[in-house]
């Protein structure tokens, strides 16, 4: 029960199994050549001296609605029941009975307390199974007791067990578990293992017990920076006295961060420490705050340049020996000893693929995520065969037939290619021919932040430029080859036409649309030969579309883009407010699908009461699917005819639809009925305008302007004779071609939701016969190897499915997905914005939709999540699976995305003001009362 971390003798029997993450950390620590004077002496209370108490709380709450299994089961959602469940836990750990063995434990380590350790005092910290690791750290979730003295240690190791039942606890395990730990049900729909509980049971806990540390100066230290995941610094955080002080923000620490290879300071900033937590080293120990009065010390480096010096060198040493980047708690003595703690990966880092990482002190790579702020405008990873059918679906946007082309290959020395599960650009590559000032300016009509990017001081372009020659496969030969593959004649002639006769233009547009449609009708109703498989398949979906993809990239990129750059301009024209006439001008077009989508969105969810709407909770949504289906099937008659009608017209016409549209591995609501319901829930109730009424004002509003606009240019032609033909040409872009915008994006989702049909039913066939394990393991893997699996019952399609299954699970982890990131992790940052005619607490953007508004904000990651009408929706991008909750917002903050992007498209056509370019997940928070300026940003 009882085992030694840090006598070598002994420290061998401190697995994680035994002893918990942290305690099992620790003995690797001390075992690292060089680091035995460095550790404090440590023990564990293993896993053995818990387990009974673990039974008597299992033992004592056995039935199907005690307290415990609740929690784990996720059956406790209500903030005060939960605190009262975990309250009533913690008190029944204080007066759980010791058994003999348990107490023998204690009075040994008791005694080595008194005898052995300084000032005969120690630290009594939680060290759980699951604390710790590479997923997940559990950092401050536990309780930790410092200055224990041997009498006191029963109650501290009590009070540390009974932390395990903290309401932060099960808090923290069930947002981690729900991350991106997902499975499709039986119906398609994406719902959580086990129903939004946790994925503990109840054992794995442990304690360490470690000799205190009377420290002068402490904190901590990251081998890698947690602010950019530069891997190449280190960042300490340090105060005086005890690092508690630094843990719990008590103090404003000093930090310095430091570059590992140059050996350089980076940055450093004194903090105002004006208290200290030191021990007690009186009978019965503790921890005591002195106020420190002298204002010298307080703004003072609380670290000489010799100590960090010597910190950073332990922390590197103890980095290579875990082979990862770590944090590591940390102390100075009295006499200048300098001891570790604690050492735990840092779990929060960005992480790139291996092949795209330079080893330190290389030249850096710079790359470019440009599916965040335009193509597919999200930041969820890719599965494998989203990849290849989004490579394939780039060749029919570029209007390439040829199966066996590429863009992008798995290579990162080429200036585009594919990731695990993202695609990037090489900017390294085209900072030979471009500058960062050439690059911010381009890039700002696309997105403003990432224009701020290009702008900062972050990207150095001497830094990035690449020196390395041109890839082989980049001549001018292979560039020529390209062009001609490319149909951009036809594409400039389309464009031509939409230009000189938008009107007509349309008209045969709608032809091809019609007939390329009845195409792909026919196609899903005959379904896959089996004979030819799914790639065949994909290859006829993807082919009927082609001629209706063309005319949109025709028109978008002849006659749209340059029509919209212009107003924007305009718009902008380098002042801090918007143009109210120049911005009608960028919304209101007739004609918009999405629009269409979201209008029958709205007017299906209005067909139910508000009183079925009450009877749901967001978390509940399943169980009126279900209600749906048996009033379709006939087994209940409790909702209206007029409202299973529609649903099912709607999901006859737009079932296709879904989140990220793109992607196949995404649900679609003919798949996934959860997802459609909770889109109708964001469009019901009070205070929610009927889209097709807003829309209708866009519409007069933008039809006014440039009927005023005309009428001037007619007062003026016989000083600027050519005025009033550019204008009317111009307003019948605006009218008749404009709205095609979405038409692509929307086309291409109409084949890849025909596509996904077919390929659940595949999937279904392989589950069914044990060659896939769950419903989604499918799309880990491309359409040939599941036709091959098809025609070879020996292919090992869990095999190929394993790895890459785990790469994405990865990827969904992460907090952050970076537009630019070089090839040591660093995630480039925008400067500080410099004006000094805005208020304290005011946070400045880019303006991309008028209007001001004020209002709680929500921040959110994905559309599915809970949204409450009169919100300010936050988000990093959005795509036109969020335009349904424009209809209940007051206004959008975005941090990517410029005129042209989804959200603030959205935005104007619903008349909300928008602002861009704010970072929303590190500056602002679900609750906040903010007021959105979309005049000035």
């Amino acid at each position: 029960m009882l085992i030694s971390l840090t006598n070598p003798s002994s420290s061998t029997a401190a697995t994680t199994a035994s002893v918990g993450g942290k305690a099992a950390s620790l003995a690797k620590l001390s075992g690292i050549n060089g680091l035995q004077n460095h550790v404090p002496k440590s023990y564990a209370l293993s896993t053995s001296f818990f387990q009974p108490w673990v039974d008597a709380i299992l033992t004592n709450s056995s039935s199907s609605s005690n307290d415990y299994t609740r929690l784990l089961n996720g059956d406790i959602t209500e903030t005060k029941e939960l605190e009262e469940a975990c309250q009533k836990l913690k008190s029944q750990c204080m007066t759980l009975p010791l058994t003999t063995s348990q107490q023998t434990a204690l009075k040994e380590l008791s005694n080595i307390i008194s005898t052995q350790f300084a000032h005969s005092l120690a630290a009594v910290r939680s060290s759980a199974i699951e604390e710790d690791g590479t997923d997940m750290s559990y950092a401050g979730m536990f309780e930790t007791e410092l200055g224990v003295s041997s009498r006191n240690l029963e109650v501290a190791v009590r009070r540390c067990f009974a932390s395990k039942f903290d309401v932060r606890v099960f808090l923290y395990m069930r947002a981690s578990h729900d991350d991106g730990e997902t499975e499709e049900d039986g119906d398609g729909d994406q719902k959580n293992q086990n129903h939004g509980g946790t994925s503990d049971k109840a054992g794995g806990f442990a304690v360490v017990v470690m000799e205190m540390v009377d420290a002068i100066t402490a904190g901590v230290a990251f081998s890698a920076n947690p602010l950019n995941s530069d891997r190449d610094e280190c960042v300490v955080d340090s105060s005086y006295g005890l690092g508690v002080s630094v843990v719990d923000g008590s103090v404003t620490a000093d930090r310095y961060v430091y570059d590992k290879v140059t050996k350089k300071m980076v940055q450093q900033i004194v903090g105002n420490k004006t208290e200290e937590k030191r021990l007690c080293l009186v009978e019965g120990g503790g921890v005591q705050t002195i106020t420190i009065e002298d204002v010298v010390r307080q703004s003072a480096h609380s670290l000489s340049k010799e100590q960090l010096e010597e910190l950073v060198k332990l922390v590197e040493a103890v980095e290579h020996a875990y082979g990862i980047p770590i944090d590591i708690e940390w102390a100075y003595t009295e006499s200048n000893q300098l001891m570790l703690l604690q050492a735990r990966p840092i779990t929060t880092l960005f992480c790139l693929d291996d092949n795209m990482m330079t080893a330190a002190g290389e030249r850096r790579i710079l790359y470019y995520d440009f599916n965040i702020a335009s193509e597919a405008t999200t930041t969820t990873p890719f599965t494998h065969m989203d990849m290849t059918l989004y490579c394939r679906m780039a060749n029919v946007f570029m209007g390439i037939n040829d199966e066996d082309f590429s863009m992008f290959k798995k290579e990162p020395n080429l200036p585009m290619f594919n990731a695990e599960t993202r695609q990037y650009v090489n900017l390294s590559f085209f900072f030979k021919l471009m500058s960062t000032e050439y690059c911010a300016k381009e890039a700002m009509v696309l997105d403003p932040y990432l224009s701020s990017l290009f702008a900062s001081n972050d990207c150095d372009r001497k830094r990035y430029r690449s020196k390395k020659k041109w890839p082989k496969e980049c001549t001018a030969r292979n560039f020529l080859w390209l062009m001609r593959k490319i149909p951009i004649k036809k594409m400039y002639k389309t464009g031509k036409r939409f230009k000189k006769n938008p009107e007509k233009a349309k008209e045969e547009y709608l032809k091809v649309v019609e007939n390329d449609m009845a195409k792909l009708k026919a196609l899903q109703q005959r379904g896959v030969k089996r004979d030819e498989g799914l790639k065949q398949f994909s290859i006829e979906l993807l082919n009927c579309c082609m001629p209706s993809i063309l005319e949109e990239i025709g028109a978008i990129y002849f006659s749209i883009l340059g029509t919209f750059n212009s107003l924007d301009k305009k718009r902008r024209n380098d002042k801090s407010e918007l143009s109210a006439e120049y911005d009608a001008l960028c919304g209101g077009y007739a004609g918009d699908e999405l629009m269409k989508i979201n209008m029958d969105i709205y007017h299906l969810a209005n067909k139910l009461d508000a009183n079925i709407w009450e009877q749901y909770d967001h978390d509940e949504l399943y169980q009126l699917a279900d209600r749906i289906q048996q009033n379709i099937d006939g087994t209940l008659s409790d909702l209206p005819n007029e409202f299973l009608t529609e649903w099912s017209s709607f999901l006859d016409k737009h079932g296709y639809d879904g989140e990220d549209q793109l992607f196949i591995s995404s649900p679609r609501y003919q798949d996934s009925p959860v997802l459609l319901l909770t889109r109708l829930r964001q469009n019901s109730g009070i205070g929610i305008k009927d889209p097709a009424d807003i829309h209708h004002e866009q519409v007069l509003k933008r039809r006014q302007v440039m009927n005023q606009q005309l009428e001037t240019a007619l007062a003026q032609r016989f000083t600027r004779p050519f005025r009033p033909s550019r204008i009317r040409q111009r307003n019948a872009v605006l009218e008749h071609t404009m709205w095609i915008r979405n038409a692509p994006k929307l086309h291409a989702a109409k084949v890849i939701g025909v596509l996904r049909e077919a390929v659940l039913h595949v999937e279904k066939e392989l589950i069914d016969a044990n060659r896939l394990a769950h419903r989604g393991d499918i799309f880990h893997l491309d359409l040939e190897e599941v036709d091959k699996a098809l025609v070879d019952d020996t292919f090992d399609l869990m095999q190929l499915v394993r790895p890459r299954m785990m790469a994405h699970q990865r990827a969904l982890k992460a907090t952050e997905c970076p537009l630019l990131i070089d090839s040591r992790c660093r995630i480039l940052r925008p400067d500080p914005p410099n004006r000094d005619d805005v208020e304290e607490g005011t946070l400045i953007g880019t303006a991309v939709s008028p209007g001001t508004a004020m209002g709680r904000v929500r921040v959110m990651r994905s559309p599915d999540e809970r949204f409450e009408s009169g919100e300010i929706l936050a988000a990093t991008v959005t795509s036109p699976a969020w335009t349904p909750l424009f209809s209940g917002a007051s206004a959008v903050v975005l941090q990517i995305g410029g005129a042209l992007q989804h959200g603030a498209l959205c935005a104007r056509e619903y008349g909300l003001p928008a602002v861009s370019n704010i970072d929303v997940h590190n500056v602002l928070k679900t609750g906040m009362l903010v007021e959105v300026n979309g005049n000035t940003g």
